[in-house]
C-alpha cells in the first residue's frame, strides 16, 4: 500500500474512533414526591437501564444526590448520538444498593407510557426537564406530574404522613389543610383559614408491591396559587374532621387541630413540600415485654349532667398512646348495673414500672368524640401528650378509676363536648370570676400573654384592665390585644350591666344570644378569657387549652359560670377551684377591694372616639371632665355619685354643646373625694 493511502485510511479510522469515543453530559432533575414511601435525603435514588455505564441491577453506577426536599439531581456522561433506555429506582430503607442485595429490586418505579423511559442523545450536553418518579399511576407521561397545572397559577403540592398519629382512622376521618398567603391572608387558590381543603389519601405504590411501605398513610393535594402571589409565602396547617362533617366548621368542632404550621415560599415554578409527619408525630418503636391486666372504670355522672353523654351512647377506652404499649388497644365499656359507672378489663402488652397513656372516646350516631381533657401536671415536651390521661403501671394487675368530681384531679370524671344543634334560641350569660388571677398575682406569679405583650404582674391591674371573652362562643376568634376590650362581642362587665348581677364583685359578665338557626348553633361552645384582652389566661397551658361548656337548651336562658384559669389550675396554685376560694394557707380577703385610679385612654391618639377607664375605692361624688390646654372645660363626662367599682366612659370628641372640637391635645381630669388625677390625650383628624 502506498504511504499516502495508508495515511488516509489511518486518519479515517482515527476519526471513526474519535467519533465513537465522543460523550455528552446529561443532567437529570428528578422529584420523588409521587413515591408513597418515606424517602429522605440519604435514601437511594438510582438510574438503571441500557446505555453508557447503566445496568438494570443494583450495580448501576448512577446515583442522584438530594438538593433539598423532594428534589434530586446528577450530571453523567453518555455516548453521543445514542438512545438511552432507563428507569428510576428508589429505596427509603437504605443509603446504598448493590447487585445481590436482598432489597436489590425493592424500589422500581411504575411503568410510564410505553413502559420504560427513553432519551435520544445528540452530540451536545443537555439538561432534562423535571421528571417525577412514577409511584402514583401506570402509563403516565415521561414528564408528567401528579397534579394538574394551568397558566394562571403555580402549584404548591403538599403531602402529610399520618402514620405517627395514634388516632389515625382513614375510614372515619377527613384529612385536610387550612391556610392562606401571607400578603392579604385571603382565599389562596383552594386554600383559606375558614374552610378546609381536603387532601386525597394516596394508595400503595403503583408497581405491584415493589415498595413495601403502606401508601395509605400519605395524604396529598395541590394548591393552585394565583400568579399574583409569586414572591410571597404560603402558610398552612393540617387539620382533621369527622367523615361527613362540614369542612367550614369551627376549629373547635373538628377532631384535631395540629400545633404544627408550615410556611413555603411561592416561586414562579411549581414546587412540592417534602412530606412531613402529622403534627411532628413520628411512629414510636417500642419493645414492651410485660402482660398487664387493666380494669378501667369511669363515672359518667358529670358528663350526663353536662349533657355531653346519654344512656345508649357508646363509650370506649383506648390505651397505649405514644408508644406506652405495644399497640393502641380499643375496648368498649359496659354500664355497671343501674349506676353511672362504665367499666371494661383489657389485657395490654406494656412495661411494669413505666406509664400508660389512655383516653375515653364517645361514639354517637356513628361519629367519635374524644373527651375534653388536659393534664395540667404534664412536664414533658411531646406535643399532644398533655391531652392524654396517664397512669403508672405499678404491677401486672391494675385498676384505673376516673371517678373524682374535682376539677383538678387527674382522675376526674370524663366530659364530652355536645356538637348537636340547639333545639331553641337561648340567651346565655357568661360569667368569669377573676379572683384566681388576683390571688395568683399576689403570690408573685406573672400571667404571660402567649400571643402578645399584655403580661400581667400587678394584682390591681386585673380590675382596672377588665376582662374579655374570646373564641367561637363569641362568633369567632377576635384578635387578642387591647382592641378586644373595645369590641362589644368580647368585652365583659362588672358594673351591674349586661347581665352582671353585682357591680364590683370581681365576677365579669357578658350575655350572648344564640339562635338555633344561626351558624353558631351548637350546644358545646368553646371560649377563653383574657385580662385587658390579652391571651394570658392559660398560665403554661399553651395553645388550644380552652374552656368548653355545653349549653342547656331545655330553657331559653342559661348561665355558664367560669373561674378564670380553671383551664390550668395547676398554675393557679393560690386558688382552690373546687371550693371557689383561696387555697389552704392563703389569706382570705373576700371581695377584691378597688383602688382609686385613672387609666390611660384607648386609643390614643384617637378619631373620633376614645375610651377612658377609672376605678373607685369607695362611694364618692365623681366629676370627670375634658379640658383644653388653656384649662377651659370642654365637656363633662361624669357628674354623679358612684359606688366602688370599675367604670368606663367614652368621649366622642364633642363639647357640651354637641359641637366637634378641633384636633389637638386635651386633658381629662377626675375628682372623686380627695382623689384627683389628670391625663393627656390627642385628638387627630
Amino acid at each position: 500500500m502506498k504511504r499516502s493511502n495508508f495515511l488516509a485510511v489511518l486518519i479515517l479510522l482515527l476519526g471513526v474512533v474519535a467519533l465513537n469515543a465522543q460523550t455528552v453530559n446529561v443532567t437529570f432533575l428528578v422529584n420523588t414526591a409521587a413515591v408513597p414511601d418515606t424517602l429522605g435525603p440519604n435514601s437511594v435514588v438510582q438510574i438503571r437501564g441500557d446505555g453508557g455505564d447503566l445496568t438494570w441491577g443494583g450495580d448501576s453506577p448512577i446515583f442522584l444526590h438530594n438538593i433539598g426536599g423532594d428534589y434530586w439531581q446528577g450530571t453523567y456522561a453518555f455516548p453521543a448520538n445514542t438512545t438511552i433506555e432507563y428507569k428510576f429506582y428508589t429505596n427509603a430503607e437504605h443509603d446504598t444498593v448493590y447487585a445481590g442485595a436482598g432489597w436489590e429490586h425493592q424500589g422500581w418505579e411504575g411503568d410510564i407510557a410505553g413502559g420504560n423511559r427513553y432519551l435520544e442523545l445528540g452530540d451536545a450536553d443537555i439538561s432534562l426537564a423535571l421528571q417525577f418518579v412514577n409511584g402514583w399511576k401506570l402509563g403516565v407521561d415521561q414528564y408528567g406530574a401528579p397534579y394538574d397545572t394551568n397558566d394562571s397559577t403555580v402549584v404548591v403540592y403538599v403531602r402529610v404522613n399520618m402514620q405517627g398519629w395514634d388516632d389515625f382512622n382513614p375510614n372515619t376521618q377527613i384529612i385536610g389543610i387550612r391556610g392562606s398567603n401571607q400578603d392579604d391572608w385571603g382565599q389562596t387558590g383552594e386554600l383559606s383559614w375558614g374552610t378546609t381543603y381536603a387532601l386525597t389519601r394516596e394508595t400503595d405504590h403503583v408497581n405491584g408491591g415493589s415498595q413495601r411501605y403502606s401508601g395509605g398513610y400519605f395524604y396529598s393535594g395541590a394548591v393552585h396559587v394565583p400568579n399574583k402571589y409569586i414572591g410571597n409565602n404560603l402558610q398552612f396547617k393540617v387539620v382533621v374532621h369527622n367523615a361527613g362533617a362540614d369542612l367550614s366548621e369551627d376549629w373547635g368542632n373538628m377532631i384535631y387541630n395540629s400545633n404544627r404550621e408550615d410556611v413555603v415560599a411561592i416561586s414562579a415554578n411549581d414546587t412540592t413540600v417534602h412530606w412531613f409527619w402529622f403534627d411532628n408525630r413520628k411512629p414510636i418503636v417500642v419493645n414492651h415485654q410485660d402482660t398487664v391486666i387493666v380494669n378501667f372504670q369511669a363515672d359518667m355522672s358529670k358528663a350526663i349532667t353536662n349533657r355531653g353523654f346519654a344512656y345508649g351512647d357508646t363509650i370506649e377506652v383506648r390505651s397505649g398512646y405514644f408508644g406506652t404499649a405495644s399497640a393502641v388497644s380499643v375496648k368498649q365499656m359496659v354500664r355497671q348495673g343501674f349506676t353511672n359507672i362504665y367499666a371494661v378489663t383489657d389485657t395490654i402488652i406494656t412495661t411494669v414500672g413505666a406509664k400508660l397513656d389512655y383516653q375515653y372516646y364517645l361514639i354517637k350516631n356513628g361519629v367519635e368524640y374524644r373527651e375534653i381533657f388536659y393534664n395540667f401536671y404534664y412536664e414533658g415536651q411531646t406535643t399532644g401528650e398533655a391531652e392524654r390521661r396517664v397512669v403508672d403501671v405499678s404491677s401486672n394487675s391494675l385498676t384505673v378509676q376516673d371517678i373524682s368530681n374535682s376539677q383538678t384531679d387527674l382522675h376526674r370524671m370524663p366530659l364530652f363536648r355536645n356538637t348537636q344543634t340547639l333545639s331553641q334560641d337561648v340567651l346565655v350569660t357568661f360569667t368569669c370570676d377573676v379572683r384566681p388571677a388576683i390571688y395568683q398575682l399576689k403570690a408573685g406569679s406573672t400571667l404571660d400573654d402567649i400571643q402578645g405583650s399584655l403580661d400581667i404582674s400587678d394584682p390591681d391591674s386585673v380590675m382596672i384592665l377588665g376582662v374579655a371573652i374570646n373564641g367561637p362562643a363569641t362568633g369567632g376568634w377576635g384578635t387578642w390585644g387591647p382592641g378586644l376590650m373595645e369590641d362589644e362581642a368580647h368585652k365583659m362587665y362588672d358594673d351591674g350591666t349586661h347581665g352582671d348581677a353585682v357591680a364590683g364583685d370581681s365576677i365579669f359578665t357578658l350575655q350572648i344570644q344564640f339562635y338555633k338557626d344561626s351558624t353558631n348553633n351548637v350546644i358545646g361552645q368553646e371560649f377563653k378569657f383574657g385580662i385587658g384582652g390579652g391571651d394570658n389566661e392559660g398560665g403554661k397551658g399553651g395553645y388550644g387549652n380552652n374552656h368548653i361548656e355545653n349549653i342547656d337548651d331545655t330553657q331559653n336562658t342559661y348561665t355558664i359560670a367560669s373561674q378564670f384559669g380553671s383551664i390550668n389550675p395547676a398554675f393557679y396554685s393560690a386558688w382552690d377551684y373546687d371550693n371557689q376560694g383561696p387555697a389552704t394557707g392563703v389569706e382570705e380577703e373576700g371581695i377584691v377591694p378597688y383602688v382609686f385610679s385613672l387609666q390611660n385612654n384607648y386609643p390614643n391618639p384617637f378619631n373620633p372616639e376614645t375610651t377612658i377607664r377609672y376605678t373607685l375605692g369607695a362611694t364618692e361624688k365623681v366629676n370627670l371632665a375634658v379640658y383644653d390646654m388653656l384649662g377651659r372645660k370642654i365637656a363633662t363626662l361624669v357628674n354623679v355619685n358612684q359606688k366602688a367599682g370599675a367604670y368606663t366612659v367614652r368621649w366622642n370628641g364633642k363639647d357640651d354643646a354637641g359641637r366637634s372640637v378641633s384636633s389637638g391635645m386635651y386633658i381629662y381630669r377626675i375628682e372623686a373625694g380627695s382623689f384627683k388625677m389628670s391625663r393627656k390625650m390627642v385628638l387627630m383628624k
